[in-house]
């Protein structure tokens, strides 16, 4: 940007920052024809009058860096620490400090062809369509259904996403309660079997007497009746016998 008007044979760069014409405190002195001492101890005894990002702007650091280069053609020095831009209403509040005829002539210069001319500059300048020109405004227009179609397109893409995942984590969770459901049931028979089967040593430790487990295992072949495998503590797993027969069998065993 090296765009420089004149006012009053004074040539003003022209600075914009955050959508605005500002000024720097050296020119906004130089025109209305004050020193730049004065305009800097007018801003201190009167800070209270100043709302920064209103009536001015403070810049440092990086985004000094940028400014210095980006206009290089308002000979900001790079030596600065922080650098003040004044707004329209900030430059309006210098000159009724300074009450000179110079300082608001000079404002009103200001005021109509500094401040206003980013509103004097056209849509092509503004970087907007010229929307006066029937190819460029179809193109603009094109431009902007796509843009609307576009974001159609990924607003429902994201809610049929979204259905997609509800019914993944639907079918997992029917999934995991099925096989909860089937652990469950085997848990139950495993211990409806527990119920209807006993080991020799349950048998011995509730009667206080040994039994031979053979006559079990040769009864149980002899009828063709199943023998189970239950968890055991000491051996891992023991046989496990029908009740009514173990318990008779045993009975038997005894009485012999």
């Amino acid at each position: 940007m090296t765009q420089i008007i004149t006012i009053q044979n004074t040539q003003l760069p022209v600075i914009e920052y955050q959508g605005q014409s500002v000024i720097t405190t050296e020119l906004l002195a130089q025109g209305y024809g004050a020193e730049v001492d004065s305009i800097r101890q007018n801003f201190k005894r009167n800070k209270n009058r100043f709302i920064e990002g209103k009536h001015y702007f403070q810049i440092e650091g990086e985004e000094l860096n940028v400014l210095c280069v980006t206009y290089s053609h308002a000979q900001i020095s790079s030596k600065v620490r922080y650098l003040t831009l004044w707004t329209e209403r900030g430059a309006s509040r210098h000159a009724k400090m300074l009450e000179t005829d110079q300082a608001w002539e000079w404002y009103e210069a200001l005021e109509d062809n500094y401040f206003r001319l980013r509103e004097q500059k056209s849509p092509v300048e503004l970087g907007l369509p010229n929307f006066l020109d029937p190819a460029e405004a179809a193109i603009a227009w094109g431009q902007e259904r796509k843009t609307v179609q576009l974001i159609s397109f990924e607003r429902d893409q994201a809610i049929r996403t979204k259905a997609e995942i509800g019914s993944r984590r639907e079918a997992t969770a029917m999934a995991t309660a099925s096989v909860v459901v089937r652990e469950r049931n085997k848990l139950a028979a495993r211990l409806g079997e527990c119920t209807r089967h006993a080991t020799v040593l349950a048998v011995m430790n509730k009667t206080g007497k040994e039994y031979p487990w053979r006559p079990l295992r040769k009864w149980c072949a002899d009828h063709d009746v199943a023998v189970i495998r239950i968890p055991d503590a000491r051996y891992g797993s023991v046989n496990a016998w029908p009740i009514p027969f173990t318990v008779s069998i045993c009975l038997n065993c005894l009485v012999r």
